[in-house]
């Protein structure tokens, strides 16, 4: 088992290597009068709650765009952590990097990957390799939605313990799928606010009724040119868990976004 994981560790590597190295590739043939920009947003939030039931939740958000007029990458990072006394109930982290061709194009592609650990829902890690059509709905300068429709290839390994009993007697339990990738994002702003929100949709082809989404909701009050108070929503959902973990799952969060 331990080599049959260390063999897909490794070609998933190549593939996560041969992505980030084909976008730089591209990056680095561009010509001199197509400049090369940067953008993006570094966003902290949390909740201290104390009285009858005390926790503390802190949550991590950042996205970065690296553009052309050709190309693009945009990886996104999330990070949550939260607490109740004595105890640890959240250790969420997602890696997630896109790279488009010709993006600014009413249709084109995009291929990507995602890494994944959730103290939550018992998952040790999970690696995504998706690849799909994205179309460009709505394009202006305050108002962007994109939508993408294609395939993922997915990965998931369980912690040990995770199913009582447990599945086929395979222990820790890790499973393959192909799947449906549906992935919406959209930016909506108006005078001072700014709704954003980010929209990932998974179902594998065997199954369609284990699906899963996860929903990155943000609104933004501008404080400042670089500086916004921020409201964020991430609500994540899996039909297909560990045993006593919940299928769905909410957290809202209030802090500060900086943009660069």
């Amino acid at each position: 088992m331990k080599v049959i994981v260390r063999i897909y560790f490794s070609k998933l590597l190549q593939v996560y290597c041969s992505i980030l190295l084909f976008g730089f590739t591209a990056f680095s043939q561009n010509p001199a009068k197509d400049t090369i920009n940067f953008k993006g947003s570094v966003a902290a939030t949390g909740i201290v709650q104390t009285g009858d039931e005390n926790r503390t939740v802190f949550s991590l958000l950042s996205v970065l765009k690296i553009s052309t007029q050709k190309y693009q990458i945009e990886p996104l990072t999330s990070i949550a952590y939260s607490t109740k006394p004595g105890k640890q109930v959240e250790g969420e982290y997602l890696e997630n990097i896109i790279f488009r061709y010709h993006q600014n194009k009413a249709i084109y592609p995009a291929i990507g990957t995602a890494f994944e650990q959730s103290f939550l829902r018992k998952i040790n890690f999970r690696y995504t390799l998706s690849a799909a059509v994205v179309f460009n709905l709505l394009k202006k300068e305050n108002q962007i939605l994109k939508f993408a429709l294609g395939y993922s290839h997915e990965n998931t390994n369980y912690e040990n313990g995770a199913f009582v009993p447990s599945i086929d007697g395979i222990n820790p339990y890790s499973k393959n799928e192909e799947q449906l990738y549906v992935r919406i994002k959209g930016e909506h702003t108006i005078e001072k606010f700014k709704i954003s929100y980010d929209i990932f949709y998974q179902a594998p082809f065997e199954k369609l009724t284990d699906k899963r989404w996860l929903i990155i909701g943000n609104v933004d009050y501008s404080i400042a040119k670089h500086l916004a108070i921020r409201a964020s929503a991430v609500n994540s959902y899996e039909n297909f868990v560990a045993t006593n973990v919940s299928k769905d799952n909410f957290r809202l969060t209030y802090g500060l976004n900086i943009q660069f």
